[in-house]
């Protein structure tokens, strides 16, 4: 019984830093877009 709480725990555990990563991953994406975005509003 202990050995499945843990392995649930672990599962868990993995797929909350997967989706911590992915958000983190999305933020940044968009991010670089608007950092283009304003240097080629700037050079205009």
């Amino acid at each position: 019984m202990w050995e499945l709480i843990k392995d649930l725990l672990l599962v868990s555990l993995g797929m909350g830093i997967g989706v911590v990563l992915m958000c983190i991953m999305s933020v940044g994406k968009e991010a670089d877009r608007h950092m283009i975005e304003l240097k080629e509003s700037e050079e205009k």
